[in-house]
C-alpha cells in the first residue's frame, strides 16, 4: 500500500512538473495576437515559407516541403495558403532543451516576419529537426506570425507527443506528416 501511495504521489509530481514546463514552452507568443488568431471568423491569408529542416548544424529550405503545406492548408479549408518561394534564413542553435530552440527560432521568425511586410494576414514557418544524416527525426515545430511580427500560434512536438508517436518520422517527409497532424489539431 505505502509503494503504490509512493508511486501515485510521484507521479503527481511529475504530472505538475511537466505542466508547469509545457506552459513556459510557449511564453513567447503574444497573448493579443494569440486572442485574435483563436477569435478569428472564416479563413485567414498566410504566406508558408519553405520548411527549415535542421540536420545538426546546417539548415536545408525545403520549398517543395512548402508547396504540400499550400495545398493541404487550401484543400481542408484551414486557411488561404500564398507559397513563399524566399527562405527565411534565421540562426539556429542546437541544444538539448527543444523548448528553448522553439524560442529562439519562433523570436527570429518574428523579426524576419516584421522587417519582410507581408501582404497575408500571418506567416508560417515549419522546422523539422534531424540527425545530421536525416535517419532520425527528433522534433518538429512550427510559428506562425501576424504581419506585425507578433507570435500568434505555434507548436512543438517529439516523441513524447501522440502526433509524433503516430507517425515515427524518420525523415523530412515523416517531419511533414507530423507537421499536418499538428496544424490540423491546432486550426480546425
Amino acid at each position: 500500500m505505502k509503494r503504490n501511495m509512493g508511486i501515485v504521489a510521484g507521479c503527481a509530481v511529475i504530472g505538475l512538473l511537466m505542466s508547469m514546463s509545457l506552459s513556459g514552452c510557449w511564453s513567447y507568443i503574444s497573448q493579443e495576437a494569440e486572442r485574435k488568431f483563436k477569435g478569428r471568423e472564416g479563413r485567414f491569408s498566410v504566406t508558408v515559407y519553405p520548411v527549415n529542416v535542421v540536420k545538426g548544424g546546417m539548415v536545408e529550405y525545403d520549398l517543395d516541403l512548402a508547396h504540400k503545406v499550400v495545398t493541404l492548408l487550401s484543400q481542408e479549408n484551414l486557411a488561404d495558403p500564398v507559397l513563399g518561394t524566399t527562405a527565411i534564413e534565421i540562426p539556429v542553435k542546437w541544444g538539448h532543451n527543444q523548448a528553448l530552440m522553439a524560442q529562439q527560432s519562433a523570436n527570429a521568425f518574428a523579426s524576419k516576419v516584421k522587417e519582410t511586410q507581408i501582404q497575408t494576414d500571418y506567416a508560417l514557418l515549419a522546422e523539422i529537426l534531424c540527425d545530421p544524416s536525416e535517419t532520425h527525426v527528433v522534433g518538429v515545430h512550427f510559428y506562425l506570425s501576424d504581419r506585425s511580427g507578433n507570435l500568434a500560434n505555434g507548436g512543438l512536438t517529439n516523441s513524447h507527443w501522440e502526433e509524433f508517436q503516430e507517425v515515427q518520422p524518420k525523415e523530412r517527409q515523416g517531419g511533414y506528416e507530423v507537421l499536418i497532424r499538428m496544424l490540423r489539431k491546432q486550426w480546425k
